[in-house]
């Protein structure tokens, strides 16, 4: 209940300013999905502290990084992952001294120093063209002007159930929570780990959701006939990728669609009208926010011309942690706005079209986004050249396939050096998320470069996925089937029974068919995260005869 979850937060809160924890003070949190989690963010701003989200499911180089970079005063996370995290403190530990604290609100009397909005909410790390993930510091400034928006535009109330679907290192986590308790509404907090496909579809229908996020790809993803049969879902953000018509034009009958807009610089900063498929937007600004759309000389350009979109207002972060030349670069001065106002430099290209409403068009740099991640491709290059026995390396997006967008790496050896692809991705799942490590690594002899000596992407050859053409078939039936199921999914002809499935081109959505094809010809059902901890014929087989008795039936 709201009543137990407030109390929770304030002895958090309290026990948090025992220890001289307050504003302008970061409070990491590694935990997973659980209503504990929402306790402790809202306990972290009470105290006045800033928001630190850690994902669980991150590397442990990523994860030491961002920890080492951040500073952080305090790391709360779970008896498991405290034994592999420096300096973590276990919640289940720290229960009895929380049960302790007040459960009053704490206020400015409390606190060390009084909280305002200009201090930080939380600071959220994303990928970075540097070559590691940068911070971004956001302010409570501002917060309240995007969660009127989201009320305004999602009809949220008492008996609204919104699902907590996005993993906390978003800010899109931060979305489903404000959009729930703002108004007294439930948020839908489902078991630890990936949701796509099947596993998504039933988490709507059995908890009867009626608001949620979710990104374009993972609509999708789940199976024929699933948007018809969820009643209860009547509103569906979509943002982090383009949404194509299609997916508009079947998820909309009997509800509606809207488009939100934003970057984890900006948060929310314009919200679409209720899609059509002929009329797919990234909409207008929010409360309290300018958008503009500029040319080179920093002049607007008029409806229809298209421009890069700078972003104005309260809406902003306060710039990148501990980088202020990043910072400088792009947060410039907003030359439409007060003397020291800010705008961001967002690096899409977009335009007015005649309803007022922005459509985009692109990207003015590298970045590129997908299945709903924002990715640096500079990150990736970086982490490749430091791999012994790389010289040149170069990340690009390719959708070889229509909808189906893959990084595809392309890497030099130095002289005398050869490289094993299967070692390259290896050492990438070390250090970087898994929708960050790209689905084929190609070795060139040279990169292709342009008349003006750089590099050529467009004369960069498609890869070309195949099986290892070596190792040992499949022994047992069981392990006929699957490997029939990875070849199927995989659009292979065979495959070895120690092939990899994501070392072949497989992603997470592609998983979640894997999970279906499996379901109709063994007739069991196994979770997403299966395909990730076991991503061989023969570890699958393993996991499904260790875990028979705990598989449920299709």
């Amino acid at each position: 209940t709201y009543t137990e979850l407030n109390t929770r937060a304030n002895q958090i809160a309290h026990w948090l300013i025992s220890r001289s924890v307050g504003t302008e003070q970061l409070v990491g949190v590694a935990l997973p999905r659980r209503a504990e989690q929402l306790a402790t963010i809202l306990g972290i701003a009470k105290a006045g502290a800033g928001y630190l989200p850690i994902d669980p499911d991150y590397p442990t180089d990523r994860i030491t990084y961002m920890l080492t970079d951040a500073t952080p005063t305090l790391l709360l996370t779970t008896r498991e992952l405290a034994q592999e995290l420096p300096d973590g403190l276990a919640v289940e530990e720290l229960a009895e001294a929380w049960d302790r604290q007040p459960t009053t609100n704490p206020t400015d009397t409390d606190r060390a120093t009084p909280l305002t909005t200009a201090n930080t909410a939380y600071t959220i790390y994303t990928s970075g063209s540097t070559g590691h993930p940068k911070g971004t510091a956001v302010p409570h400034t501002g917060l309240a002007g995007v969660t009127a928006s989201l009320i305004e535009c999602c009809a949220t109330g008492p008996g609204s159930r919104v699902l907590q679907l996005a993993s906390p290192s978003f800010d899109v986590s931060i979305i489903e929570i404000l959009m729930a308790i703002s108004r007294g509404g439930a948020l839908v907090v489902p078991q630890p780990g990936r949701l796509a496909g099947d596993e998504l579809a039933r988490v709507l229908a059995d908890r009867r959701v009626t608001h949620a996020f979710i990104p374009p790809s993972a609509l999708a993803s789940m199976p024929e006939g699933t948007a018809a049969s969820l009643c209860d879902l009547h509103t569906v953000l979509v943002a982090g990728e383009a949404c194509p018509p299609e997916v508009v034009e079947h998820w909309s009958p009997g509800r509606q669609i809207i488009n939100l807009y934003g970057t984890t610089e900006t948060f929310v900063s314009s919200i679409s009208s209720p899609l059509s498929d002929r009329h797919v937007t990234i909409g207008r600004p929010i409360i309290h926010t300018q958008l503009y759309v500029l040319d080179e000389y920093l002049q607007l350009v008029p409806p229809g011309i298209a421009g890069e979109l700078y972003n104005a207002g309260t809406v902003m972060a306060r710039g990148y942690l501990d980088r202020p030349g990043l910072t400088s670069e792009r947060f410039v001065a907003d030359p439409f706005g007060e003397p020291g106002e800010r705008m961001y430099r967002t690096g899409d290209l977009v335009r007015w079209n005649q309803d007022g409403e922005l459509e985009y068009l692109g990207r003015t740099d590298d970045q590129v986004k997908i299945r709903g991640f924002r990715i640096e491709p500079g990150e990736i290059q970086a982490a490749l050249t430091q791999l012994p026995g790389i010289a040149q390396a170069v990340v690009i997006a390719r959708e070889d396939q229509p909808g189906d967008t893959r990084l595809v790496a392309y890497v030099v050896p130095e002289t005398d050096h050869s490289v094993s692809t299967a070692e390259v991705r290896d050492h990438l799942r070390q250090q970087l998320p898994d929708y960050m490590v790209p689905a084929a690594i190609v070795a060139l002899d040279r990169m292709p470069v342009t008349p003006n000596g750089k590099t050529d992407r467009g004369a960069l050859p498609a890869p070309v996925y195949t099986a290892a053409g070596y190792g040992r078939g499949a022994r047992t039936p069981q392990e006929q089937i699957l490997t029939a199921a990875f070849a199927e999914i995989l659009g292979l002809p065979n495959i070895a029974a120690d092939d990899n499935f994501f070392d072949l081109g497989g992603h997470s959505l592609l998983a979640t068919r894997l999970i279906s094809r499996i379901r109709t010809a063994l007739g069991v059902e196994i979770p997403l995260r299966a395909i990730f901890e076991a991503p061989t014929v023969t570890q699958l087989a393993r996991r499904l005869a260790d875990h028979a008795g705990e598989l449920r039936p299709a």
